[in-house]
């Protein structure tokens, strides 16, 4: 921080420098995480890719720069939730996640063509350009491509925003259940930690949740199971 500066006027500078992170009513902060599955139960890599995986999950946490309110989608009902996602989101906002860029909104868009779902806005997801993502994980390593150990966990705990509360290894076991609350609680908390990191990389204090537990799992899309379980995989 220069001489004579403030410290509100060094947070907005570097605000400014992360392409404008500051929420508001017109852009707002839209953190974003998704839980996939393997479309086929003996192939265990199956959830890393959209022809071989779907969504299971979407959790949003959106701060419009007053306040902060999570949406959650999950259940059998794929198109129901991506659907949910498209239209949860405004054409203003700045979606933030950890390696959003490389997997969840990959992902979401690309299950969005094989679904025939027609996003509400167009996602800019250019590569060191974009202005309408930003990637925890890219703005840790400043896009060097050197990402090994930065997982959120790890990234959580050095920040001192706190650690992931669940294991991945668990929402197979959950889905095989249709244990649909845990994976929305796993999802929750990821989503709420994604937040943390990001307001620690920005100078920003995070805001207050404007909904508790019970009125947030009200938004999500709960459908009856019909087929047999298939085994899954966390991303």
């Amino acid at each position: 921080m220069a001489e004579g500066e403030n410290v509100m006027d060094y947070k907005r500078k570097s605000n400014q420098q992360v392409g404008g992170t500051q929420a508001s009513e017109d852009r707002r902060t839209v953190v974003l995480d998704i839980e996939t599955v393997a479309l086929d139960p003996s192939d265990e890599k199956g959830a890393l890719d959209a022809m071989t995986g779907r969504v299971v999950c979407v959790g949003m946490l959106e701060d419009d720069g007053k306040a902060a309110k999570e949406i959650t989608f999950a259940g059998e009902d794929e198109a129901c939730i991506i659907t949910g996602f498209w239209d949860a989101l405004r054409p203003g906002d700045v979606v933030v996640g950890h390696n959003v860029l490389d997997f969840d909104i990959r992902f979401l868009q690309q299950r969005s063509w094989i679904l025939g779902i027609q996003p509400s806005r167009t996602l800019d997801t250019r590569r060191y350009y974009t202005a309408d993502v930003i990637d925890t994980l890219q703005l840790w390593t400043n896009w060097s491509g050197n990402k090994k150990g930065v997982t959120l966990d790890a990234l959580g705990s050095a920040l001192g925003c706190g650690r992931k509360t669940g294991e991945g290894t668990n929402v197979a076991r959950w889905w095989a259940e249709r244990d649909i609350d845990s994976i929305k609680k796993y999802c929750r908390e990821d989503v709420q930690l994604t937040y943390r990191v990001f307001c620690r990389l920005t100078y920003q204090e995070p805001r207050q949740l404007a909904l508790d537990e019970e009125q947030l799992f009200t938004t999500s899309v709960m459908e009856p199971i019909v087929n047999p379980v298939a085994e899954v995989s966390l991303t």
